[in-house]
């Protein structure tokens, strides 16, 4: 896990000086510094705030999870937890990570390997409960402006087609046998399967606890879309709301698919078609570098030193409890 995590942890920041490189040669101000000053900085500390509503979410939603099974958690491990599942989706392809990594974090506090396992499931079912129930609304805001559209559409999906192919690439040249001795639906129909089972297991006997997680996992993804609503605010504090919102919907879509790691490339190219309407062309590279970074970049940084410290703190006591 470990060595994948670390060529992951390479691979993103590979492309994040590739995306943030050319969003500051084409599109960065002449005077960053003065752009900078110039921000509105209620919205900025609204944009801050956001973010640490989103890992509050995060928190308590595992934190209620594990209750139900009998598990506890302190609120300031869950906030390591959160941290921690940020740098693992941002370090590996399509946020698998922030599935993995959490089986290790909350495995270190106690609870048997199904009670965590069930915990990291219905999370992730819980997620994906914004998505389905948000969907009409993403494909509303993707008709709404056709030119704009066409263009997040081509540049997400030449960068998706550009990543798989990469992908496949890597596969024949280098995983070649492992590619073809899997059975890919075999395994797809075994975790559909236990996936399902799990979850209505957990439904049927934890209602309650089921649905406030629901409502936890909304008030994650709105703290997200919200810290790109404040930042936009900062830059232009006649920005509508509802239009910041509503037009996010495709690119937090477009991330959550993409098979590069934590959506780095696609978040940030995919960007600038929709925000570019609320921000001066001189200033939307400035904007998305500072979005990328306060949204995944900054969570995903100090998740990635906690995780290094875990690790480092857990290998000791294994090397002393073999000494002795």
């Amino acid at each position: 896990m470990i060595k994948n995590l670390f060529l992951g942890l390479i691979l993103t920041l590979i492309i994040i000086l590739i995306s943030f490189g050319y969003l500051g040669l084409k599109y960065f101000p002449k005077d960053a510094l003065r752009t900078l000053l110039l921000l509105d900085r209620k919205n900025l500390f609204y944009a801050l705030l956001s973010l640490f509503s989103f890992h509050t979410f995060d928190t308590l939603r595992v934190i209620v999870l594990a209750r139900a099974l009998k598990v506890k958690y302190p609120l300031w491990y869950g906030y390591l937890v959160s941290l921690v599942n940020t740098f693992g989706s941002t370090v590996t392809p399509a946020h698998l990570g922030g599935e993995l990594l959490p089986l290790y974090t909350l495995s270190r506090r106690g609870g048997h390997f199904y009670q965590i396992l069930t915990i990291v499931t219905m999370k992730g079912f819980s997620g994906f409960f914004f998505y389905l129930l948000f969907l009409p609304l993403t494909l509303n805001a993707l008709l709404r402006d056709s030119r704009q559209t066409k263009e997040f559409l081509l540049v997400v999906g030449a960068l998706l087609l550009f990543s798989l192919t990469l992908f496949l690439l890597y596969k024949l040249l280098f995983k070649k046998d492992a590619l073809f001795q899997k059975n890919f639906l075999n395994k797809l129909r075994r975790t559909a399967f236990r996936y399902f089972i799990t979850c209505k297991i957990f439904f049927r006997t934890k209602k309650k606890e089921f649905i406030l997680a629901l409502l936890l996992s909304f008030g994650l993804y709105f703290s997200f879309l919200f810290v790109g609503i404040f930042l936009v605010r900062a830059f232009n504090p006649s920005g509508d709301i509802l239009e910041i919102f509503l037009d996010q919907l495709p690119l937090l879509y477009a991330i959550f698919i993409s098979p590069t790691p934590g959506g780095s490339g696609v978040g940030e190219f995919g960007a600038l078609p929709i925000f570019s309407p609320y921000l001066p062309e001189d200033t939307i590279g400035l904007f998305v570098i500072l979005w990328r970074t306060l949204s995944q970049y900054l969570s995903a940084f100090l998740g990635g030193l906690i995780f290094l410290i875990l690790v480092i703190i857990d290998y000791k006591k294994r090397h002393a409890e073999q000494s002795h």
